[in-house]
């Protein structure tokens, strides 16, 4: 059957040359964004390390300089700092409110980082600086990668703070030591000459579900008084699960207007983290990507069903003599329908040969995107696997209906055919 398929092929050589062109190039593209959406939902499957449920944020801001009521802060002097830490200790003192943390640049689902670099005495890697007090890691519910209370890590922050001591993520651990049981190695920060040593190791976190870069974190202890600019300040608390309501964020605000400024500064809004998130994964580049490169796959399948399908009604109006032939001398409907669809899948298995190659010097420049595993090839692989079935079941519904129409004829009605 396979042979009598490749000749029926080779004797329309002109006619399926196209379409054999069509299917490499189509199959590359394919290829691509399969191995591209395979890598998307991977990660948006990995957990991101923050816990929402019942987090908000306080939106910091500033009375303007030209205001009656403006207050001029001493120069040099911790005015400012105190100020903003007398709002946090107010709304961490509001009966429902669990636990209220301060970062800068440090908040997930969030464009603005701080980034710098770390390194061992043999690896370096790029990280992502969060400056955080001890109760950010019971805001967002971290927790040490082998277990315990995020009030432990909050305390190992503590101590990180009075001397050489790191708070690092497990993607950093992972990145530096090839494990997460990292306590007690050394570690450099940037320009340090003498290393320091981790003393604690998070679990897994990342800016949000998209983000492959930003998992190697060192958690730094923040200091309001070294800050230059305060508005950069975030404010997050944890809210009791049996205080959440689905108005608590406005009815807090009213509540706490009055308390929640200090000097220059007060919170102007109250957000549902859960809101936050949303609103960046709506809005993400990633997001759109997906969009743009869902609707290019859309289109190009489009097109390869069209042109098989167009292809293939062709092919077979001209050949209903024969068919009415084959069915004379004994073929069945069924044979009919399989020998035209198997022409079709022919046709594409041999494109998936040149088009293999390209995919696989692609894959070898490193611009392949990361698939379901870890291995190169297994990725290679699975893309290729699933890129041939998704154009096989296009083929075959091209081709089902010319396919059908000319298996239903009589075999005298095929032969008066004339074209």
């Amino acid at each position: 059957m396979m042979i009598h398929i490749l000749k029926l092929i080779r004797s329309r050589a002109g006619g399926s040359g196209w379409i054999l062109a069509e299917l490499l190039v189509v199959f590359v593209v394919i290829w691509f964004m399969t191995g591209y959406f395979l890598m998307m939902g991977k990660l948006r499957h990995e957990p991101v390390g923050y816990d929402l449920d019942g987090v908000y944020q306080a939106v910091l801001a500033t009375r303007a300089s030209n205001s009656p009521s403006f207050v001029a802060y001493e120069e040099g002097g911790d005015g400012a700092a105190r100020d903003v830490e007398r709002i946090v200790e107010r709304l961490r003192r509001h009966p429902g409110v669990e636990a209220v943390g301060l970062s800068v640049s440090s908040l997930p689902y969030a464009l603005s980082t701080s980034g710098s670099r770390a390194r061992t005495d043999s690896v370096t890697a790029s990280v992502r600086m969060m400056m955080v007090s001890p109760g950010y890691f019971r805001v967002f519910g971290i927790r040490p990668v082998s277990g315990g209370s995020p009030e432990e890590l909050g305390e190992a922050l503590s101590r990180a703070g009075e001397g050489k001591g790191r708070v690092i993520s497990a993607g950093l651990a992972k990145r530096l030591y090839g494990t997460t049981d990292a306590i007690g190695a050394g570690i450099y920060l940037n320009k340090d000459t003498l290393p320091g040593s981790v003393i604690a190791v998070t679990g897994p976190v990342r800016n949000d579900e998209f983000d492959r870069r930003n998992q190697c974190c060192v958690f730094s202890l923040l200091d309001l008084r070294e800050q230059g600019n305060l508005r950069q300040a975030q404010i997050t608390f944890r809210v009791r699960p049996d205080a959440v309501t689905a108005d608590y964020a406005d009815r807090l605000m009213k509540e706490m207007r009055r308390q929640l400024m200090a000097g220059n500064f007060r919170v102007s809004e109250i957000r549902d983290y859960r809101e936050v998130r949303a609103s960046f994964m709506e809005n993400s580049l990633y997001s759109s990507a997906q969009r743009i490169v869902s609707a290019l796959g859309l289109f190009l399948l489009t097109n390869v069903f069209l042109a098989v399908i167009g292809t293939f009604w062709f092919h077979v109006s001209r050949r209903r003599p024969e068919v009415g032939l084959r069915m004379a001398v004994g073929s069945t409907r069924a044979s009919v329908l399989g020998l035209v669809m198997g022409e079709g899948l022919m046709l594409l298995t041999i494109a998936t040969v040149p088009a293999l190659l390209i995919c696989a010097n692609l894959a070898w420049l490193d611009l392949m995107p990361p698939g379901l595993v870890e291995s190169k090839l297994g990725c290679f692989l699975i893309n290729s696997l699933l890129t041939w079935l998704i154009l096989a079941l296009i083929i075959i519904l091209a081709t089902w209906y010319p396919s059908r129409k000319a298996s239903s004829l009589e075999p005298a009605d095929a032969l008066r055919y004339d074209g």
